[in-house]
């Protein structure tokens, strides 16, 4: 996936990796069936990782707005 990634290119994608959508947003693919979001942030310096759900109960849509969420606080 390259550039922000639509809904169906996340439904599709199913190569192991962690794919960017922008500002700390990850879709972290462990296999087929395996597929999870994640919010990337710094504190102290150090890069720690905010899990925000498994893609089959976080829609795309919703995973931008809980990073956006966690983002503020």
């Amino acid at each position: 996936m390259t550039g922000k990634p639509k809904a169906l290119d996340v439904e599709r994608q199913t190569e192991p990796g962690k794919y960017s959508d922008g500002s700390g947003l990850y879709l972290i693919v462990a296999g087929p069936t395996s597929k999870n979001w994640a919010y990337r942030y710094w504190k102290d310096g150090k890069e720690r990782w905010h899990g925000l759900g498994s893609f089959k109960d976080v829609s795309l849509k919703d995973a931008r707005l809980a990073r956006d969420a966690a983002g503020s606080a």
